[in-house]
This record gives structure tokens, C-alpha cells and sequence, in this order.
């Protein structure tokens, strides 16, 4: 038999303790419960932060994944979707660009067609009205040649603004194949001897035999644009500069025209569409000629451009050589 009494006492001794213990032990449970909320709400307030900056169209800002658990998880899908908008957001924003960019050129170009088709009209209109009330009437033929030429004006101006659609619209794919660039340029000479010989122009070849790749049509149809542009902008007995220079890879194609150099800001917008640096004249053209051998030189993927030089105007470009 053995007393009790020291057990008595050990717990009298303990129950006097007890609000310390449960003192104590609610302390430590509410410095581990803000630990614990602090842990687990800092990366939900960032959540927080960044989901309202993702509302205001900021997608500066990623949030750090340090786990694997649903937080890490969330995390991630947050900073998926936070790309995800940011690229959408922004080809959407292209896409107004290119609307935008589309509907002044879409209203450039009614203004434009509207600007050439306004002189010719006007001619034919004055023509007529001359002819049907009898006046001059031994310029008959006068008047019929003016009005025919300016039917083969409008003309020329709706083919090459069909043309110009065609080469625009990212589905036309031309044919390349070798051919004698040499040859090509003698045949376009030829064919603009007539206006040369009007303005008493010499014409100075420099070229190479040499065989490129692309499409010969087209390709002449740059030249015959660069080589009427050059006629029309070369005063009177001076001389055009046409040359082909060539090394391994490529063949560069050049006209140089003696007259005024051409402005910076001209420079930038000579390719655009009915822009023109003259003044208006029956024999300016239509001033699309070489927005069409823009589009032709890129779809050649080829290297072109226009500068000044120490005599007047050279517009160039490139094509590879036949390996």
C-alpha cells in the first residue's frame, strides 16, 4: 500500500499552473495563426494586385511561383492568362492600325482615282461640246485625237489600277525564271526611243550580259516605269544612264536621269500611289507607275530604292544572279 498523497499534492501543484499553460498555448496559437495567415493571404493579396492591374490593361507584372501546390497552380494559370490577353490585346490593336491604315489609303485612293479621272472627263466633255456646237470645225481631228488620247489615259489608268489590286492582294505568285537582263533593257529602250527622240534624249547603256532570276515581264515593266519616270523629270538633250552591275550573287539594275535632285520628303512618298513631284501635265502620267514597280520588286523579295546623285535622280534595284 502506498499513499497518495504526494500524487494529490503533484496535482494541486499542477492545477495551479494551469492558466499559464493554457495562457501560453493560446498565445503561441494566435502568433502561429498570424504566421500562418500572413504565409497564406501574401500571395492571394498579390493575386489581388496583379488581377486588378490585368483590368486596367497592365501586363507588366508576373506573379512569382514558388510551389507546386493549388496557389503555384493558380499562379501560373493567372500569369498564362495575363499573357494570353496581352497578345491578343495587342494584335487586336494591329488589326485597328491596319483598319485604320486601310481606310486613308481606301480614301486616298477614291481621291486619287477621282483627281485623274476629273481632267480627263473635263476634256472629253469640252471636246464634244465644241464638236456639237460647230465651232473650229477644221479641228475636227484635233479634237477626235485629244479625246481618244485621253480614253487611252483612262484607260491605262483602270489596267494599272487592276493590276496594282492584284499585286496588293498577297495571292498573286509570279513565275521566276532565268532570262538575259541586257536584252530585256535594249528591248525597253526600244520601245520608248519614240519619246526619247521627242525630248532629244541620248541614252548611255553600261551593261553586263548576264542572266537573273524572276519574272520577265514584270521585270520589264519596272524598267519601262523607272526608264518613262527618268524621260519625263530629264530636260531636253541631256542624257539617261542605265546600267547593270554584277557580282556572284546579284545584279544590280540601275536608271540615272540628269536633272533636279529630289527632296527628303519627296523621297518618302514618290512610291506611294498618284503622288507625283511635277506639277500636273498631259504627259505626266498617271502617277501610279511606281507604286506598281514597288509591289513588283517585292513580291521579287528584291533590294530597291531612289538617291540622289551628283547629276541628277538614280532609281535602282537588285535580283539574284542565275547560279
Amino acid at each position: 500500500m502506498t499513499s497518495l498523497q504526494p500524487v494529490d499534492e503533484a496535482i494541486s501543484v499542477i492545477r495551479q499552473f494551469y492558466p499559464y499553460f493554457f495562457g501560453f498555448a493560446f498565445i503561441c496559437v494566435i502568433f502561429l495563426a498570424f504566421i500562418f495567415s500572413k504565409w497564406l493571404a501574401k500571395p492571394l493579396i498579390s493575386i489581388n494586385r496583379l488581377t486588378g492591374k490585368i483590368a486596367n490593361m497592365d501586363f507588366t507584372e508576373k506573379l512569382p511561383v514558388r510551389s507546386a501546390d493549388e496557389i503555384g497552380q493558380l499562379s501560373q494559370n493567372i500569369n498564362y492568362l495575363s499573357n494570353q490577353m496581352e497578345a491578343y490585346i495587342g494584335q487586336l490593336k494591329q488589326d485597328l492600325d491596319k483598319e485604320r491604315q486601310l481606310e486613308n489609303t481606301r480614301k486616298e485612293f477614291i481621291a486619287g482615282v477621282s483627281h485623274e479621272l476629273k481632267t480627263p472627263l473635263a476634256v472629253m466633255k469640252s471636246c464634244l461640246s465644241i464638236l456639237k456646237d460647230g465651232i473650229a470645225a477644221e479641228k475636227r481631228e484635233h479634237y477626235f485625237q485629244a479625246m481618244e488620247d485621253e480614253i487611252q489615259r483612262m484607260d491605262l489608268l483602270v489596267v494599272n489600277m487592276l493590276d496594282l489590286a492584284k499585286f496588293e492582294s498577297g495571292t498573286y505568285k509570279p513565275e521566276m525564271a532565268p532570262f538575259k537582263i541586257d536584252k530585256v533593257i535594249t528591248e525597253v529602250c526600244r520601245s520608248l526611243a519614240e519619246q526619247m527622240q521627242e525630248k532629244n534624249l541620248s541614252v548611255i547603256l553600261r551593261l553586263c550580259s548576264q542572266m537573273v532570276v524572276g519574272h520577265k515581264g514584270l521585270i520589264s515593266r519596272v524598267i519601262i516605269n523607272f526608264l518613262s519616270n527618268a524621260i519625263r523629270h530629264t530636260e531636253d538633250g541631256h542624257a539617261i544612264v542605265i546600267a547593270v552591275r554584277c557580282n556572284e550573287q546579284t545584279a544590280e539594275i540601275s536608271v540615272e536621269n540628269q536633272g533636279n535632285p529630289i527632296s527628303e520628303e519627296d523621297r518618302k512618298k514618290i512610291w506611294d500611289q498618284f503622288y507625283r513631284v511635277e506639277a500636273r501635265t498631259s504627259k505626266a502620267g498617271t502617277g501610279i507607275g511606281l507604286s506598281i514597280s514597288r509591289e513588283i520588286l517585292e513580291l521579287h523579295h528584291a533590294i530597291y530604292g531612289v538617291e540622289n546623285t551628283k547629276d541628277g535622280v538614280r532609281f535602282f534595284f537588285s535580283l539574284p544572279v542565275q547560279p
